[in-house]
């Protein structure tokens, strides 16, 4: 039942580039992903929110000097003038307009809004991408393994029946055929040890992708050199802090501040109450008229000292902060950069030992297989250096392109929207 379900989600779903690259699965995953789509509409909201925010106060109609009482008298037309409903009735518009540097501090707020889901977004969208690079990248290196553990077993197996031919004709011992029969079954369970972190890295990567489990994708093998020294570390600092959406979002705190303290010294300044324009029915006596009308409040005394006070203690704050984060963001690409140039520095040194024992091994086994005397415990250890070697040649890889994944993590731009 769960092979016909996933073959019909996969009739559903538009078809897959096979096989897929380490770009169109971050692509497809970050399209798929819950939680990005739930956080780019929570960011949505807080831009709604802050253009809700800015709006202009509305105009209000105000009638006054109304006779309601007088409405209800049908005789409308027996009453004299001074008894009509609407001697003397004012219709205004009123008008509030916003305090002074109201909308400067209501903007600020809502960047701060809108950077705290920008946050949550971004970070949502660069953890996904490197998850999603660095699965990529270990099922790759497990396909690697596996097949260099296929090999390793092929080859463990041939050797273990010529040892076993040797014992038969006298010309080894049961030692040696033990040695090689271990060097067998260790060779056998480095393989079904790749296959079991390659079906859970797999898995997860499914899961990442919004595939069903059980679906069947290939993947292709990344074009960039994952040991390609990266750019100059200067540069990679420069944009990291450009970037980075935390740092985005304490800027963003000390424009709130400073808007805040703006405010409360605007606070002080005379301002409108209330813009009026009115218009009053003619009376007895009195002709129509427009009229034009206005409060102004004087505040008498300062009481904002103390908030003024918190909001320059909390810029001072928010900029401490970003100098602490950006030293921590500097220390971390230079440590990243540094690990990565270790690792291209042991992938180097591992490639130049692979191709020296793989030699020495290949003229081992020519002399096994022509008969000639060679030492078995010599042919096990090298033997068995070269396929430890190789497997620590493909880790040192794996590593090396999971601290590019680190540096990219870092430093790239991540938009509001995946």
């Amino acid at each position: 039942m769960h092979g016909l379900w996933a073959l019909l989600v996969l009739a559903a779903a538009p078809a897959l580039p096979s096989p897929l690259t380490e770009d169109q699965a971050v692509e497809l995953a970050l399209r798929n992903s819950p939680q990005v789509k739930f956080r780019g509409h929570f960011f949505e909201e807080a831009k709604a929110r802050t253009d809700a925010d800015l709006h202009w106060n509305n105009p209000q109609l105000r009638i006054s000097d109304m006779r309601y009482g007088q409405l209800v008298d049908p005789a409308i037309d027996r009453r004299t003038y001074g008894d009509h409903p609407f001697y003397h009735t004012e219709i205004a518009i009123r008008w509030r307009p916003p305090e002074l540097g109201e909308r400067g501090a209501l903007r600020a707020e809502g960047r701060v809004r809108e950077a705290d889901r920008r946050l949550d977004l971004a970070e949502t969208i660069r953890e996904t991408r490197a998850f999603v690079r660095q699965l990529h990248a270990r099922i790759l290196t497990y396909d690697a393994q596996i097949a260099l553990g296929k090999e390793t077993v092929e080859q463990t197996a041939k050797l273990n029946d010529l040892v076993k031919r040797k014992r038969e004709q006298h010309a080894a011992t049961l030692l040696e055929q033990s040695i090689f029969d271990v060097e067998h079954l260790d060779a056998a369970n480095h393989l079904a040890e790749a296959e079991v972190r390659r079906r859970a890295a797999y898995n997860q990567l499914l899961a990442q992708l919004g595939l069903p489990a059980g679906a069947e994708i290939a993947l292709a093998p990344s074009t960039k050199d994952p040991c390609a020294p990266p750019a100059e570390t200067a540069a990679l600092i420069e944009r990291a802090k450009a970037t980075n959406p935390r740092l985005d979002l304490y800027r963003a705190e000390i424009e709130r501040a400073d808007a805040a303290r703006k405010k409360g010294w605007l606070d002080l300044i005379p301002w409108f109450d209330f813009l009026q324009v009115s218009y009053g029915l003619a009376g007895d006596n009195n002709p129509s008229y427009v009229a034009f009308n206005l409060a102004l409040t004087l505040p008498i005394l300062d009481w904002k000292r103390a908030d003024r006070r918190a909001a320059a203690t909390r810029r001072d704050g928010f900029l401490e902060r970003i100098k602490a984060d950006e030293r921590a963001l500097s220390d971390l690409v230079i440590q990243t950069a540094a690990e990565q140039a270790e690792q291209a520095v042991l992938v180097k040194r591992y490639r130049e030992s692979v191709a020296v024992m793989e030699d020495a091994v290949e003229k081992f086994r020519a002399s096994l297989e022509r008969g000639h005397a060679t030492d078995l415990f010599e042919v096990v250890k090298i033997e068995s250096r070269l396929q430890t070697t190789r497997r620590y040649y493909l880790r040192a890889q794996l590593e090396c392109k999971l601290q590019q994944i680190e540096l990219e993590r870092l430093s790239s731009e991540t938009s509001a929207s995946p």
